[in-house]
């Protein structure tokens, strides 16, 4: 499934953006120059003024029960999706770390879990995940994408990757953005396939992390709670001084990475004009 979000200040669901006649009609008006996800929900900018959003797209597992409780489960999984193939599909930048290229948090160096079939299975084994009982995983996606090529190859390209370790992962739809908020965190969801997006702007001043893995975070739809993590992102938004702000972010992040909240796959660029 995939999901964007977008607020020219601050991070807003896109399917609450306006919906007055003139909006949509400037909506319709720009589907031929974006993807047709993008353009059914992201507001035109004023003539002659340009903006860049910036999306990534992921992987998010419930982390509140089985299997995807279990840290080593989420980890088999992340080594398990081969994310070049999936950026491929679309010619996208393979994601490294959550954050892109010109946001506050951005770390080129990032630790990814690499793709790595033997090494997925053998973190499977040591999690003590047991296949018969738990092996059933549903994989959620938006329903209006079901036309789309590329997001189907996408899910393709996911489904076998799950199912090379031993998940049997099945494909379910969300009805729309609404579905979303309301089911996300129930435990019919195992996993779910979505994105979040920022201005360039904001980006540049801050990070998405307080919203999207923070305890109280209004896009945590994984359930996940570390107060660890809770206290680095409240320390970073605190604090005034820039390289403490971007040093702390980065911890946050990567301490999500490595513990597989999500797995990100790839980034790319919006322009509208």
């Amino acid at each position: 499934m995939i999901m964007l979000w977008y607020e020219c200040s601050g991070q807003v669901p896109l399917g609450k953006a306006g919906t007055d006649m003139q909006t949509r009609l400037a909506l319709l008006a720009s589907a031929l120059l974006v993807m047709a996800l993008v353009t059914a929900l992201v507001p035109v900018p004023a003539r002659g003024q340009q903006i860049a959003y910036i999306a990534i797209w992921f992987l998010g597992f419930n982390t509140t029960l089985p299997p995807f409780d279990n840290v080593r489960a989420r980890q088999a999984v992340a080594s398990a999706i081969d994310r070049a193939q999936i950026t491929l599909v679309d010619s996208n930048n393979m994601a490294i770390g959550v954050e892109p290229p010109g946001c506050l948090a951005h770390n080129a160096s990032a630790r990814m879990h690499p793709y790595d079939v033997d090494r997925a299975k053998e973190l499977l084994a040591q999690s003590g995940v047991k296949l018969d009982e738990d092996g059933d995983v549903s994989l959620w996606h938006l329903s209006r994408l079901r036309g789309r090529e590329s997001p189907r190859k996408e899910l393709e390209i996911l489904q076998g990757n799950i199912s090379a370790i031993g998940f049997r992962p099945i494909l379910r739809e969300f009805g729309n953005y609404d579905a979303l908020e309301r089911i996300a965190t129930l435990p019919v969801v195992k996993m779910s396939y979505w994105g979040v997006g920022w201005n360039t702007l904001d980006c540049s001043r801050g990070t998405f992390l307080e919203d999207l893995v923070h305890s109280k975070g209004s896009l945590n739809y994984f359930g996940y709670r570390n107060a660890d993590v809770d206290n680095l992102i409240s320390q970073a938004v605190r604090t005034g001084d820039r390289q403490t702000k971007i040093r702390l972010f980065q911890e946050a992040q990567q301490k999500i990475l490595d513990e597989a909240v999500i797995v990100p796959v790839y980034w790319y660029t919006l322009s509208l004009r």
